[in-house]
């Protein structure tokens, strides 16, 4: 096995003790003091051409705290074991939240803004923006609410998360004798032996049963937490936050979800048919879900193996996108190696336009990791070409933000199967494409109907473990069909969910962007005009453009409601495909 690459923070800071560090939160401070003195209470009053130089300020500001924010948290979701670094990283949590508060004025103010003055910016590198920001106008509250509902959050929401994330590092689950890591229990899951499997789904469920009143009291805790910010703000929907900030409607969710539920049957019921009967049974046990089939060759990528193969399915699409895809790999950006206290999952984090994304995986040689590794880099693709837009507009809203990723992994998955060199291996590699589309757009949409009934649940009151429980069962049954079966300690394993507890409602935006994806490349391979730099424009644009408007460049609308349609079109037909090679 390759050493597999850790990431080198030098880029943000040295280190939590260097002096360019501690200047530099110095400097954050002096910067607030001199912007709150300056435009405190005086926005309203000055020009539109005054405001885009107060703007520019802030976003200096900006860069500086999501600069400090960055190195802190991926310092810890590394370490997460280490108190020294839980304890730096919680009190500089804390120092940012003070410094964050003084200037919460700002965006108030720009709430109040005349709407004449603001029409006369529409040419302003900074209109979006500003368009976006007043659209929370309404749910805004004066400055000393927002002032306690960001204090509140230090010893709310960010406690409880930072109670689960340390939780699950800790946690050693029991696996034949052995206690191992989350990340290395989850890994057995997809092994190739059936006994493996199943020990491994018995011994994760274990140790999610033992803490499972922990868990329960964190969702139901977040929950509540959620409940009380809706009520304050005026929300009416538990998931209405998280469609504004996403700039979609709930229209456009509830018909992406209905779409996908219409649609359980023809996918994951239909696959999952197809499976048990490769296996010779009538139902599948859940640890055999994910299982490799029969006879399937393993197929083993080396660290190094799957860096030539994505950048190969990268260069094959635009040298440009797969140059950008070189730097992570050159210049360590990238961790990958499965460390005691490390996240388990993966994430692109963009750190801030000044620096460059870092991307955290946990490799294990699997065909899954390479995927994994491609749709990462395709977010840090994403995250890189945005930054060109600055602190404030680089952030790609989540309808968007699954477009690079996913369309990463679907030129690897074209790649591989091209270049399969037998019927046997085009199968397996077909087979496990379903697989993770399914788990992208059935089982994150069934985990989205899963958040809102425990959200909906919970304005009446706290909810008992069977409770959450029995809205699991419930959910993931109606998902996955009657040739899974869902017994023993599965019914726990909601709670190792990681985006239920950090971003609520999250999860449908990966069934939101596979089903652009699908739409997206179809469009590629019928060989639309200047495809390329179109796509490239896309993700230069971060947030600075509507995603409809983007869109709109390849002659799509998600509007329309066989636009959804037609993405899970194409999961159908390569189910399809499968059948037929069988």
């Amino acid at each position: 096995m390759n050493a597999l690459p850790e990431w080198d923070l030098t880029d943000l800071y040295a280190s939590k003790e260097s002096l360019d560090f501690k200047k530099e939160i110095s400097q954050l401070e002096l910067k607030v003091i001199h912007f709150c003195k300056n435009y405190k209470g005086k926005l309203s009053k000055i020009s539109s051409k005054k405001i885009e130089e107060v703007i520019v300020e802030y976003e200096e500001i900006e860069e500086i705290l999501n600069k400090i924010k960055s190195f802190c948290y991926l310092l810890y979701c590394t370490q997460q074991t280490n108190d020294e670094i839980s304890v730096f990283y919680q009190k500089t949590t804390e120092d940012l939240v003070r410094i964050e508060s003084k200037i919460l004025f700002f965006g108030l103010e720009i709430n109040k803004i005349s709407q004449s003055i603001i029409n006369s910016m529409k040419n302003s590198k900074y209109f979006p923006w500003i368009e976006n920001y007043r659209k929370f106008k309404k749910f805004q509250k004066n400055e000393s609410v927002e002032k306690i509902l960001l204090d509140k959050n230090l010893t709310s929401c960010s406690s409880w998360i930072r109670l689960f994330d340390e939780t699950m590092a800790r946690i050693k689950f029991d696996y034949k004798g052995k206690k191992i890591s989350e990340s290395k229990i989850l890994n057995y899951l997809s092994s190739s032996k059936q006994d493996e499997r199943k020990n491994a789904a018995i011994g994760f469920g274990k140790g999610l049963k033992d803490n499972i009143h922990l868990f329960s009291l964190i969702t139901n805790t977040l929950s509540k937490d959620l409940d009380i910010d809706n009520k304050i703000r005026g929300f009416k929907y538990s998931e209405s936050f998280r469609h504004l900030s996403n700039q979609v409607s709930k229209e456009d969710v509830d018909c992406l979800a209905e779409t996908v539920v219409n649609n359980y049957e023809a996918l994951a019921h239909r696959y999952y048919r197809y499976k048990s009967k490769v296996f010779g049974v009538n139902k599948l046990d859940y640890w055999d879900r994910n299982a490799p089939y029969p006879n399937q060759k393993k197929i083993n990528f080396s660290w190094s193996e799957a860096r030539k193969l994505v950048l190969k399915s990268y260069s094959k699409f635009d040298k440009r996108i797969s140059d950008i895809v070189e730097l992570f790999f050159k210049n360590n950006w990238i961790h990958a190696s499965i460390v005691n206290g490390k996240t388990s999952g993966a994430f692109a984090h963009p750190t801030v336009p000044s620096v460059h994304p870092y991307i955290l995986l946990n490799y294990q040689n699997n065909h899954r990791d390479v995927m994994t590794l491609a749709h990462e880099l395709g977010h840090g693709v994403h995250q890189y070409l945005a930054n060109s837009q600055g602190c404030l507009l680089s952030d790609t809203p989540l309808t968007l933000a699954e477009t690079a990723s996913v369309f990463g992994e679907m030129l690897t998955f074209k790649y591989m199967y091209e270049q399969a060199s037998s019927s046997q291996l085009k199968r397996t590699i077909l087979r496990s494409k379903i697989e993770d589309m399914l788990n992208t757009v059935v089982r994150q949409i069934s985990f989205f109907r899963f958040e809102k009934e425990v959200h909906n649940k919970r304005i009446s009151g706290e909810l008992s473990v069977d409770d959450i429980n029995n809205i699991w069962i419930s959910t993931q049954s109606e998902s996955l069909g009657n040739s899974i079966r869902l017994n023993g300690n599965y019914k726990y394993f909601w709670a190792y969910i990681p985006h239920f507890i950090h971003s609520p409602y999250y999860v449908y935006a990966y069934a939101f962007g596979d089903c652009l994806v699908n739409s997206l490349y179809s469009k590629y391979e019928e060989g639309f005009d200047n495809f390329n730099d179109k796509y490239i424009t896309l993700l230069c644009s971060g947030g600075s453009k509507n995603y409809k408007s983007l869109l709109s460049e390849f002659d799509l609308n998600p509007n329309q409601k066989n636009f959804w349609q037609g993405g899970l079109n194409l999961v159908k037909n390569m189910i399809t495909q499968l059948e037929s090679l069988d």
